[in-house]
């Protein structure tokens, strides 16, 4: 075992989670603030470096999971972004200009665990020290449930209310044979999500959901001039396209509820 091994896993765990917890409370902040577009409040150098760190990893060879865009900013920017209004507010919760303190005091140690060096016992100690703070101001319950769902990618009910819009839409024009129908970026963008990989925890049958994109795909792909609508027509019935495409919208519904 590295000789600093046990107290560089415990410091970066808990940095981990506090970093976390910093960028949940402050988009919760934000979003209180200004709706469900605060983030064309930040800052204007903000915003363009995080949208340009997420069309980087829309980048088809790198096959990131999409985060919020609260967590593309440096440890940093975090710090000067809770000195702002109304992010200020999550601060003075916090602890104020004595919390703020803490945080510039954490860089120390936190530049060691990112260049592989071993963090002292003071370092250590002051991450600890920060978070147990953190942990009386929101107390264990509010501290676990801020870290259990950070905003790291899409979640089952958003990629639902996504994808069953786009069925809907298919269900709608079968009986017109359209030359196509439209797949949204979403579908694939889903695919990539940890709990893609498992029924249990994407709360709906997988399969039956890919069946009906793959379907729409192949018939996407089937001819579209004149005199094809018969083919569009058979493929339909061979494969029971309303049919498949019915079953994935009841299988995205269990998890809208």
């Amino acid at each position: 075992m590295i000789p600093f091994e046990n107290d560089n896993l415990r410091a970066y765990a808990l940095l981990l989670r506090i970093e976390i917890v910093l960028r949940e409370c402050l988009r919760r902040a934000l979003e209180a603030e200004h709706g469900v577009q605060w983030q064309k409040k930040l800052h204007g150098e903000l915003l363009k470096k995080i949208r340009k760190s997420q069309t980087d990893e829309n980048k088809p060879q790198f096959d990131f999971i999409r985060l919020g865009p609260l967590y593309y900013l440096t440890f940093g920017e975090l710090l000067t972004q809770l000195q702002q209004n109304p992010s200020r507010a999550v601060a003075e919760k916090l602890g104020g200009d004595c919390f703020l303190k803490q945080l510039e005091n954490v860089f120390t140690p936190r530049n060691a665990l990112c260049h592989s060096r071993p963090v002292s016992s003071v370092g250590l100690k002051t991450i600890e020290t920060l978070y147990a703070q953190m942990e009386t101001a929101l107390t264990p319950e509010g501290l676990a449930q801020l870290i259990s769902k950070p905003d790291t990618g899409l979640g089952q009910d958003e990629t639902a209310s996504g994808l069953i819009p786009a069925l809907d839409d298919a269900l709608r024009n079968l009986p017109n044979l359209p030359s196509s129908f439209a797949i949204p970026d979403l579908f694939q963008t889903a695919t990539a999500q940890f709990w893609w990989a498992d029924d249990s925890l994407a709360g709906f049958n997988r399969l039956v959901v890919e069946s009906a994109f793959d379907c729409m795909k192949q018939y996407n792909a089937l001819p579209a001039g004149v005199g094809c609508a018969g083919t569009r027509q058979r493929y339909c019935e061979q494969h029971q396209l309303k049919q498949v495409v019915q079953n994935a919208i009841a299988e995205l519904k269990k998890v809208t509820l």
